[in-house]
């Protein structure tokens, strides 16, 4: 994933990037479900949701998050913000 580093600490920044290059426009975000999986101990993709969920209150940008139903519906449940903040 674009928005995930190798290291904690790391994903923040890089994800703060990608939202900062996309400003204006749209950051879509194809099987934005592997932010999420859990059984990973080595996964900073929560880190990306949290810095993701700091815009997606004022639509800039658009962000779209795309996946296979099921696997969304857990991403969806994963943060209890996540899921108020979009329109679904």
């Amino acid at each position: 994933h674009d928005l995930v580093a190798e290291y904690t600490g790391q994903t923040a920044g890089k994800t703060r990037k990608k939202v900062e290059e996309a400003k204006g426009g749209v950051l879509f975000i194809d099987e934005a479900y592997r932010l999420t999986k859990a059984e990973d101990a080595k996964d900073y993709g929560a880190e990306a949701v949290e810095e993701l969920m700091r815009d997606l209150d004022t639509g800039d940008p658009l962000v779209i998050l795309a996946g296979y139903p099921a696997e969304m519906q857990r991403f969806l449940k994963a943060n209890e913000g996540l899921a108020r903040r979009l329109q679904l």
